[in-house]
């Protein structure tokens, strides 16, 4: 399983970064853990990237995971419509 820990800011500056962790993990066909308990400020572009890199890991039948996501980051999906489409919304994982 890969795990990725998140910055306490996932903004514009950082997508680049994020991106090829998750795209090496897909192309890995790797399960995914991400370990989202340090961020304190969440922009559109993480929140998209992270849209897209799940739609993937399901179409593969990976299992996939939010460890400790904070209060900011799924406030910032919530307000997006984005929290159900990225499981957000779902027990243990709040």
């Amino acid at each position: 399983m890969t795990i990725i820990e998140c910055q306490s800011e996932l903004d514009i500056a950082m997508v680049g970064a994020l991106h090829r962790q998750l795209l090496d993990t897909v192309q890995a066909r790797q399960p995914l853990e991400i370990d989202g308990r340090a961020v304190r400020k969440v922009h559109t572009a993480a929140l998209q990237l992270f849209l897209g890199a799940l739609a993937e890991i399901q179409l593969l039948g990976l299992q996939f995971r939010w460890r400790e996501p904070s209060p900011a980051l799924v406030e910032g999906a919530r307000l997006l419509g984005l929290a159900d489409s990225l499981g957000l919304n779902t027990p243990g994982n709040s």
